[in-house]
């Protein structure tokens, strides 16, 4: 009985280890063709994309925000368009001025290639680079429909970095 006890203990704690581990956004680029240190990278939503290294070539650990997207604004029967609104299939990310500079030496590299992003280890999205990223957005738009957007943006939100307002008392005035 104490064995089982204890079973369930490690078992239960594992589960709580795994559901407290801090969320990283972890970044490959895709090669077309095997090579040394590379393995097949091969996902249900994604299936024999091509190949990864064993280890990301960045990973996030830290974002400024996180939003959904905006999609453009439609045509009007009588002219003009509709305003932008919300586009809850995409999502917006503000990387830190550090993670925008490597992705974008990264980027611009692999222009051609696809960009792997896992959310740990699930896969979100696989675009191929069109154009080296510039600033410290990053869209991930068109995201499959077996994707949960809202869910990944809540895991997402994780990475953010809550500023702290601290309330410091204003100097005393001094009576001169």
């Amino acid at each position: 009985m104490k064995r089982a006890l204890l079973i369930v203990w490690m078992f239960l704690a594992t589960l709580v280890a795994h559901a407290a581990e801090r969320p990283v956004l972890n970044i490959y680029i895709v090669s077309k063709d095997p090579g040394d240190g590379l393995h097949q990278a091969d996902f249900p939503a994604f299936p024999k994309l091509g190949y990864i290294g064993e280890k990301p070539d960045l990973t996030i650990s830290q974002l400024e925000g996180v939003s959904f997207g905006i999609g453009p604004g439609l045509p009007k029967p009588d002219g003009g368009h509709t305003k932008p609104t919300e586009d809850r299939r995409s999502l917006a990310l503000r990387l830190t001025a550090k993670d925008a500079e490597q992705l974008n030496k990264l980027t611009a590299a692999h222009v051609g290639a696809r960009l792997l992003l896992l959310l740990n280890d699930e896969p979100l999205v696989a675009p191929e680079i069109r154009t080296p990223s510039v600033g410290q957005a990053m869209y991930l738009n068109n995201l499959p429909r077996s994707v949960d957007t809202p869910k990944v943006k809540t895991k997402l939100e994780t990475l953010v970095q809550k500023q702290v307002r601290r309330n410091v008392p204003a100097p005393p005035k001094s009576s001169a």
